[in-house]
């Protein structure tokens, strides 16, 4: 008796080879011949190669259009409202493209000087972390000086013939003006240096008056238009100078505008070079 029953002991009991885990177990151990662990890489790599296509045909479309790219662009056209985390990643993929292909790069725009009182007051109570401005960008070129000459790099094209140099020209003089009246320009001042241009009413651009061509420049952010309120109630009205034109033209751009009119280069203007 007592050998029967350490056999009987020794066998396994229904209720042990039906428990689940074991079989569990072995389902992991045998995975699917289908199984490919690559597979999800690759997926992402893919994934990733066409975000950093659409952020680099959104980077030229927005520059074409003289708009600043901002960031809430890229996750909702690009990344997704869901893939915030790879905004870094897709960014580094598109400037290296960038670079090795068109010769640009993206920049991110400065934040609009606080000229008046009211807006100094503003910033200064907006101290958290929650009021910072989001990024917006532009492309700028990364070519070397040589190769950034009008018969190597001539304009963008435009239905017009000649209208983008003229208009180049035009916002490159209204800057030189404001940033050598030390960053900013008055209202009644400028009207004035136009008028010794004839273009207080009218620009060398086919119907473009000069209000016009102001509130362009002031809506690509070339130029920016602030108003204040004087200390006997009327409206002062002056210029300073916009991201855009800061990082587009700023004062390289209006140095050389300086050495091309006047001529001379000396010490501290090779410098500049």
């Amino acid at each position: 008796m007592p050998q029967i029953q350490r056999k009987r002991r020794a066998e396994p009991s229904p209720s042990a080879s039906a428990s689940p885990e074991p079989a569990t177990q072995r389902r992991r151990q045998f995975p699917s011949p289908d199984f490919d662990p690559t597979q999800n890489g690759i997926e992402s790599d893919q994934n990733l190669g066409t975000s950093v296509k659409k952020l680099v045909r959104l980077a030229l479309s927005s520059e074409y259009q003289r708009k600043p790219l901002r960031r809430a662009d890229i996750t909702e056209k690009v990344l997704g409202p869901q893939s915030g985390r790879q905004f870094k990643k897709v960014f580094e993929r598109a400037q290296e493209e960038l670079r090795g292909v068109f010769g640009m790069e993206l920049v991110e725009l400065p934040v609009r000087e606080k000229i008046t009182v009211q807006q100094r007051r503003a910033a200064a109570k907006a101290t958290d972390k929650t009021s910072k401005v989001p990024a917006s960008y532009i492309l700028t070129s990364t070519l070397p000086a040589c190769f950034t000459t009008p018969s190597i790099l001539p304009p963008s094209s435009h239905p017009v013939p000649g209208f983008e140099p003229t208009y180049t020209a035009l916002y490159t003089l209204i800057i030189s003006l404001i940033l050598l009246s030390r960053g900013q320009l008055a209202d009644t001042r400028l009207e004035r240096y136009l008028k010794r241009l004839n273009m207080s009413t009218t620009t060398p651009l086919p119907d473009t008056t000069t209000p016009v061509l102001l509130k362009r420049m002031e809506r690509e952010g070339y130029i920016v238009r602030v108003r204040e309120q004087g200390p006997g109630g009327e409206e002062d009205v002056s210029w300073t100078v916009g991201p855009r034109g800061r990082v587009e033209v700023g004062e390289r751009g209006v140095g050389g505008l300086v050495r091309g009119v006047f001529g001379g280069v000396d010490e501290e203007d090779g410098e500049l070079e």
